[in-house]
């Protein structure tokens, strides 16, 4: 009765534990639920890009704190099924709670994947917003410089007729700012509907305000002319004349660059030229229709008109020496393209010539072989070059141009090239005829040894087994003198051969 005793204390303390270990489980399982439950319903969406990042950031933390606690969660409903599997007496309620605590868990987790998906969503959105923001308030900045119109004296009517063109082109560069929006907000709205109507609204009002600073810029541009159109007209040509005459002094220089690298930096700059005469062109375009304009309005002159003549030639004088500049750069740039291919290939060959005119035949059949094996890579890759050495020559006819100052060191340099290229692939031929007779007589000598070694074999085996070879062995070795076995074997070898 005593054990049994013992046995029933020790199995009602084991139960006592299991029961206080479920039981806060339990009560662990219902903290978490109602700390995530009360996480996920009270989360609101943030108003700003920063605060959206930052409740993204929340609430992954709060996604790895729930990972972390999931073998907690497990390990209750393993338990309760367990129990409900074992038989107990209160199957039914256990089944009923681990149901219940299973589906609330998984419904816990979908509901905070779906709230990390409308969190990303409303980054999205405060992202575009923001930079509705940032444009919106670029936009009234540079309003109220289009707005300023304190242009009524006649000084510094000019400059300020500059700098307004300069606003004007700073406008028009950043219309892609614009454009970027608009595309964005498409590309939003395709993705998430629900924000259509918000990107709309935002996208108008800044269609709106762009519309607007175009239209007060314009009416600005059309006041400053307005404000004295002859002055305007009379010191755009002193401008433009200023230009052209730097312009000219550029197209004298005869400097088409030392080098390859200088080449290229000058034709950078000539296409710098180039893109600034056909802005240069449009003034010009533009100075003859205000030159239209006075002169219907009576406000003309012979002088004004005149001066637009005299820029006008003088800027179509200049057409055909930039072209000529531009054709002596892709000329220079040719030459010294060409120069630069000519030396490498100089180079290849001379990098190349070493391995061609080389006296190493090898010292055994393994080592021959292998310098055959080289030779003939080396003439594969000398038939491969081919085709960049013909289009040298090729290239040759057209750069050798009757009076250039270049063309006879350019001739020197390509007949090296021709004569290191003959040499380079004469010396592999010979190379070639060198390793193959050195090959044939390595052949001879690797077939020579081993019939040598083959006889020098049977010889020894022959001797062991003849009967004269234990009874008179000093016979045996008068016979086979060092002169005699050589003979021998030579004989020998003829026969096997």
């Amino acid at each position: 009765m005593a054990g049994i005793e013992e046995r029933y204390r020790e199995v009602a303390e084991l139960t006592r534990l299991r029961k206080q270990a479920l039981q806060d489980a339990l009560a662990l399982y219902k903290m978490l639920s109602e700390a995530s439950e009360y996480v996920l319903a009270h989360t609101e969406m943030p108003t700003t890009l920063e605060g959206a990042e930052a409740a993204i950031k929340k609430q992954e933390d709060f996604m790895t704190t729930m990972d972390a606690n999931e073998e907690k969660i497990s390990g209750v409903v393993d338990t309760g099924r367990r129990l409900v599997a074992d038989g107990n007496i209160n199957a039914e309620r256990i089944q009923e709670k681990v149901d219940s605590i299973d589906q609330r868990h998984k419904k816990n987790r979908q509901a905070a994947k779906d709230l990390l998906t409308r969190l990303k969503d409303n980054r999205d959105l405060q992202k575009f917003l923001q930079d509705c923001q940032e444009l919106s308030l670029w936009i009234n900045e540079k309003m109220l410089t289009a707005q300023d119109m304190t242009y009524d004296e006649a000084r510094n009517l000019h400059s300020k007729w500059l700098k307004h063109q300069a606003f004007m082109a700073e406008l028009q560069s950043n219309k892609e700012w614009l454009d970027k929006i608009e595309k964005d907000g498409q590309a939003l709205t395709a993705e998430k509907p629900e924000t259509e109507a918000m990107v709309k609204e935002k996208l108008a009002s800044l269609q709106t305000m762009w519309d607007n600073l175009e239209s007060t810029t314009q009416t600005k541009a059309k006041c400053l002319f307005d404000a004295n159109k002859a002055e305007l007209f009379t010191q755009s040509c002193a401008d433009l004349d200023k230009w052209l005459t730097g312009l000219d002094g550029q197209l004298q220089s005869d400097d088409f660059g030392k080098d390859l690298t200088s080449v290229n930096i000058m034709l950078k700059k000539q296409q710098m030229l180039e893109s600034q005469v056909e802005v240069r062109q449009k003034e010009v375009e533009e100075l003859q229709k205000q030159s239209q304009a006075l002169s219907q309005e009576g406000k003309g002159s012979d002088e004004a008109d005149g001066q637009r003549v005299t820029v006008e030639k003088k800027f179509q004088a200049l057409l055909a020496p930039l072209k000529m500049r531009r054709d002596n750069l892709m000329a220079s740039r040719e030459i010294h393209q060409f120069n630069r291919d000519v030396e490498d290939e100089i180079l290849w060959v001379e990098e190349r010539m070493t391995l061609a005119s080389s006296t190493d035949h090898g010292h055994n059949l393994q080592t021959v072989q292998l310098l055959i094996k080289k030779n003939q890579t080396l003439q594969k890759e000398i038939q491969g070059h081919q085709p960049r050495y013909d289009d040298i020559f090729q290239r040759s006819q057209q750069v050798l141009r009757a009076g250039s100052p270049t063309a006879e060191p350019i001739r020197q340099r390509l007949g090296e090239l021709q004569a290191l290229w003959e040499q380079i692939r004469e010396e592999t031929q010979r190379r070639h005829g060198r390793l193959s007779q050195a090959h044939q007589a390595q052949q001879y000598y690797f077939d020579a040894a081993e019939a040598e070694a083959w006889m020098t074999a049977w010889w020894t085996l022959g001797a062991a087994w003849s009967p004269t070879a234990t009874s008179t062995p000093s016979a045996s070795r008068r016979r086979w003198t060092p002169s005699t076995r050589g003979r021998s074997r030579m004989s020998l070898l003829e026969t096997f051969r």
